[in-house]
């Protein structure tokens, strides 16, 4: 039995009216949309469809699995999301044109995704990942103005976070490491000002301005001489001004 916040609509329908109108936002700017029991719109309508399916079946396939397909690349499970428009697509249906060209799209996401990068130096692993956003980029360009540059803008802000986090992880083995890291935050926070984790991101470079402070006073005893005062105040309003 579906769980009460998943329990099914009257009809189709109702499951999909406000699932088609919320499935175009800007999934890099805004969170997923909620229905109006609070739950993300799109794991609620694979719930609520699969509902329909098992109790109308055979009923209306075409638009439930193109539903579906879309749910799921929204939720960035594009795997599944491909294995649903394929099923529209080998129909005759009129929406097998459009499964068609979402899986071409979907399949440029997935050669992005799955290129393998180097592990043996950790410049070679940066620069593999600057390829993949400039990769990114590409697709951004190609599809502007449609969902699928918002899901594009996601993954190559997520590329973006993941360098920087290698960075900080990394910094000791680096020449100028924490110069790096505040370069790359400085980047992300610049580059990503519109994404729906811009406040996420400062309070990461607030906090790692703190690590830098604590591993100063931890280095140089607030006590001595070698302690200076200028240096941790830089640490601390650099922080505040984010």
């Amino acid at each position: 039995m579906p769980e009460p916040q998943y329990l099914p609509a009257v009809g189709l329908l109702d499951i999909v009216k406000d699932f088609q109108r919320l499935a175009r936002d800007d999934v890099y700017r805004f969170p997923i949309p909620k229905d109006v029991t609070g739950i993300n719109i799109m794991k609620a309508t694979v719930v609520r469809l699969e509902d329909y399916e098992k109790k109308n079946p055979g009923q209306f396939s075409d638009i439930i699995h193109f539903s579906k397909a879309t749910a799921y690349e929204r939720l960035r499970e594009y795997d599944q999301a491909i294995a649903y428009y394929r099923k529209v697509g080998e129909s005759d249906g009129r929406l097998g044109a459009e499964a068609v060209k979402n899986i071409e799209v979907l399949e440029s996401f997935q050669r992005i995704l799955q290129k393998p990068l180097p592990v043996q130096d950790p410049m070679e692993y940066i620069k593999g990942m600057d390829e993949k956003v400039a990769a990114w980029n590409e697709v951004i360009r190609k599809y502007q103005g449609s969902p699928y540059e918002f899901l594009a803008r996601v993954e190559e802000e997520r590329i973006d976070r993941a360098k920087v986090a290698f960075v900080e992880l990394n910094r000791y083995r680096m020449k100028d490491g924490n110069q790096l890291v505040i370069l790359g935050y400085s980047q992300l926070v610049t580059k990503h000002r519109q994404s729906k984790n811009l406040y996420r991101y400062l309070l990461d470079f607030g906090d790692f301005y703190a690590l830098l402070a604590k591993e100063y006073t931890i280095q140089n005893d607030p006590e001595g001489l070698s302690f200076d005062q200028e240096v941790f105040d830089q640490f601390a309003k650099s922080a505040l001004r984010l």
